[in-house]
Parts: C-alpha cells; structure tokens; sequence
C-alpha cells in the first residue's frame, strides 16, 4: 500500500503504472490510470501521496471522464466540495463544478474568462481553506492559456536561514472582499457587498507546517488581497513582493501546456498558481474546476 509518502513510487511501479516527474522541483505525471474505472483504494492512495510529494499531479488523456465522474473522482479525497457563489458560472448539472474560460451559452457568459490571472492558492481566504484543486481540460486553445504552478516547500527550503528565522511568525491578512473585485469586475455592488458579508477578512500563517508531508513551507494566499501583519504598509508590501517574486522563480515552478482530456490535481496547502492569458477572440477555452475544502485550519 501507499501508505507513506515514501512508498507510493515503488506501489505505482508494482500496479504498473507510469511515473515522469515534470520538474526538479514541482509536478509529476502517472500514466496508466482510467479514471472512469470504479475506485480502486490503493491507486486513490498513490494519487494522494504523489500530489503530496510533488505539489502537482498530471493525468492526461481522460476524455472519457463526464462531468459527474470528475465529481466522484474528487469526491475519492475527501466530502467537502465547495459551492461556489456565482452559480451562473458553474455547470448547470453539477454545481459543484465551476467553469473556467470563455463560454457561452443562450447568449450569455457561462464561465469565467479572466478567474486566476494573479499568483494564488485557491480560497485562502476562508478559515478552512483549499486542500486540493481539480481542473479537467475540456477545450484548449492551440497555443497560450497556460496554467503555472510553483512550490512553496522548496522555496522555503532555498531561502537563506536569516529570512527564514525573520518571517518564521509572521501572519497574513487575507480579504476575500479585496480579492472579489479584482476577479469579478462584472458584479455588482449588491454581489460585491453579499460576499464581503460572508466571508470576513481572516489570517493564516506566512510559513505553514503541511500536516501529511510534515515539511514547511511559504503560504503566501494570493498577490491580490494578500498583506503580512504586524509591520508598516509599505514594509509589508515589499516583503510580500520579495518572498512572491522568490517563490515564483524558474526553479521552483512548472508551466503546464493544456491537451484536451488532462486532468491537474495541486495541493493548496504548499503551492501558487496562475493562469494565463490567450486569444479569446479566436479560441475557445473551457475547463472544469472543483475544490476540495480542508478540515483544518493552516498551523
């Protein structure tokens, strides 16, 4: 069994599946999974302790896998499936489901083009935050509309010890009201306002202990709506802007080129992502997103 994270690669090898490893630092692909097959526990089990261990975890040609079956799959790692506000963006069968990309149905936006074009570890911004994130590439542009990815364990463990020991205790604020506005230029005020009201501004620690792996590692939250506690404004600004510009550097981030049927599996507890931009006047780009809440609070 995969039962530590020490062993999942040997399992893997035994079930005969593929393992590539897609960075130095961040990101790996196994092959030989169907995920329209029925749960086997022991390959949940590897999935789990590869995303673990690598942040990052590809699954490509999963064309076959319907909208439900990526429900289920999700569903394999914990209950928690978030509901996210804008129903209007989310599928219609499954809300569970939210639409990322440039679709449009009846004459109306059915997904949401501009979400995630800043660094962020998706809802960092409730008290129980992201655990996993699921994208399932439905329709991808030709070119652009990549979706990066960095670590934050191994830019923890390549700062210089003088700025570890300086940020060890420090503390985030997060605003979710900040952050809305920025990702949602299209609410409204009464929107705007509903979703400041249901989610309060909270804090998280700077450097966070991840509870499987035991490894530390930055937990920035997201350059928009994001500021460390406890030091001057701008202070806190330049600090968060160097520890951001830290993390997301080559060495520590994978790019990842979308084909149709991928599915991404990253864990929110040790990672920053961001979209990109593409041609929306000439492609098409729709996936499906799903996040599965934790049940603790960052420590």
């Amino acid at each position: 069994m995969a039962s530590t994270l020490a062993a999942w690669r040997a399992a893997a090898a035994r079930r005969g599946l593929g393992i590539r490893d897609l960075g130095p630092a961040i990101g790996v692909e196994i092959t030989g999974v169907d995920l329209t097959q029925p749960e086997d526990a022991e390959i949940t089990a590897i999935l789990r302790a590869a995303c673990v261990e690598r942040t990052l975890l590809l699954l490509r040609n999963q064309q076959a896998l319907t909208p439900g079956g990526f429900v289920g799959f999700a569903r394999r790692f914990g209950d928690e499936l978030d509901l996210h506000s804008r129903r209007d963006l989310c599928h219609r069968d499954h809300h569970e489901i939210f639409v990322v990309g440039n679709v449009v149905e009846n004459g109306r936006a059915a997904g949401a083009a501009k979400v995630g074009l800043n660094w962020h570890t998706d809802h960092y911004h409730l008290a129980h935050p992201a655990l996993f994130t699921f994208l399932h590439a439905i329709e991808v542009p030709p070119e652009a509309g990549e979706t990066r990815y960095a670590n934050g364990i191994a830019a923890w463990e390549a700062l210089p010890e003088a700025m570890r020991s300086r940020i060890s205790g420090l503390r985030v604020l997060h605003s979710r009201a900040r952050l809305y506005r920025e990702l949602f230029p299209d609410a409204t005020e009464e929107q705007a306002q509903a979703e400041a009201a249901r989610f309060p501004d909270v804090s998280h620690p700077l450097v966070r202990t991840h509870p499987e792996s035991g490894r530390r590692g930055l937990y920035m939250g997201g350059e928009w709506g994001s500021i460390i506690e406890g030091m001057p404004e701008d202070e806190a600004k330049d600090l968060f802007a160097e520890l951001l510009a830290h993390m997301t550097k080559p060495d520590f981030v994978h790019e990842h080129h979308w084909q149709p049927g991928d599915v991404l599996m990253s864990d929110n507890r040790c990672s920053l992502h961001r979209a990109t931009e593409w041609d929306e006047g000439r492609h098409k780009r729709r996936l499906h997103r799903l996040i599965l809440l934790d049940d603790a609070t960052p420590v």
